[in-house]
């Protein structure tokens, strides 16, 4: 790791002193610039391996991992639920249909069967009507025919 630095600070140090000479102070600055920058980069990567950076970042990887195989099963299962709950509400709304069809084919039975019971009550009123009726013309023709008699 340090012989990399050095070849770095090598290869922008010397040319930067012989640039700096001819042409004034900002080369020079800007080499230091990027001396600073390395040591800066030498400085992370020797904290990340110290304090074992690779396996924090492992662990929280394996965790993220685990969260998300968790999140898709749970997804899964709502899946699942939410397809069988739409199956039983089909069945709930075929079996009310059935339901319904039912009570209405018997309310219009009942319907027939009122509708009936109507019509043969009006032709027994109709009977017993025209049956009182033919008595009270018996009747009165008997009455007509005894006061003729009696006078």
């Amino acid at each position: 790791m340090i012989i990399p630095v050095f070849i770095v600070l090598f290869m922008f140090l010397f040319p930067a002193y012989a640039h700096a000479a001819e042409e004034g102070f900002f080369t020079l600055n800007l080499v230091w610039s990027i001396v600073n920058f390395v040591i800066l980069l030498a400085g992370f990567v020797y904290l990340y391996k110290k304090f074992r950076g690779g396996s924090f970042f492992k662990a929280r990887k394996d965790t993220i991992e685990k969260l998300i195989t968790e999140a898709m099963e749970v997804k899964q299962r709502a899946l699942s639920r939410h397809e069988d709950a739409a199956k039983q509400l089909s069945q709930f709304d075929k079996i009310n249909k059935e339901i319904i069809d039912d009570m209405n084919a018997r309310a219009e039975k009942e319907k027939q069967a009122i509708h009936e019971e109507g019509r043969n009550m009006i032709e027994r009123l109709k009977k017993e009507g025209d049956r009182i009726a033919d008595a009270e013309v018996q009747k009165a023709k008997q009455e007509i025919s005894d006061h003729i008699k009696n006078q």
